[in-house]
C-alpha cells in the first residue's frame, strides 16, 4: 500500500484539475492509489482478498465493492476517468480491428494509478447528426 500515492492523489483532488469530478471518480482514483505499488503505480492484490467461498476476488469486484459500484457504474466511472484522460486501465493488448482491449478470456483488468495532470478537460459531445444548433 502507497501513503505517498495516496497522498499525492488526495493533494491532487484539491487543485483546479479536478474540479467538476464525481464522487465515484475521485474514489476510484484514490482506492487505486491506496493499493499501488510506488514503483510502477500498479494496483495490487492481496492474498486476503478472496470471497466467502475462498476463491479470488478480481480487482473490479473490489472497486466496485470498495466505491460501492455496480458493474455498470464502475465501467461509467472508469470511462470518465479516461475522457478526461485518467486512463486507470491497464491495456492488455489489441483486437482484431487494432481496438485496445483491457480485459480477455483469463484475464481481468488490471489498474494503474495515472500521471496527474495539472489541467484536466472534459472533451465536448459530438454534435449529433441532423440536430441543429440555432
Amino acid at each position: 500500500m502507497s501513503a505517498r500515492l495516496f497522498g499525492l492523489v488526495a493533494a491532487w483532488l484539491e487543485t483546479p484539475a479536478a474540479d467538476g469530478m464525481s464522487q465515484s471518480e475521485r474514489l476510484v482514483l484514490l482506492l487505486i492509489a491506496e493499493r499501488a505499488r510506488d514503483t510502477d503505480r500498479r494496483m495490487i492484490s492481496f492474498r486476503a482478498d478472496r470471497r466467502d467461498d475462498g476463491t479470488k476476488i478480481t480487482l473490479t469486484e473490489l472497486l466496485q465493492a470498495r466505491a460501492g459500484l455496480t458493474p455498470r457504474g464502475l465501467a461509467d466511472t472508469v470511462q470518465r476517468l479516461s475522457r478526461r484522460g485518467l486512463e486507470v486501465r491497464v491495456p492488455v493488448g489489441k483486437d482484431k480491428n487494432g481496438t485496445v482491449m483491457y480485459a480477455r478470456r483469463g484475464h481481468a483488468t488490471d489498474y494503474r494509478l495515472p500521471d496527474l495532470p495539472a489541467s484536466v478537460s472534459v472533451p465536448e459531445r459530438p454534435a449529433r447528426r441532423g440536430s441543429h444548433t440555432f
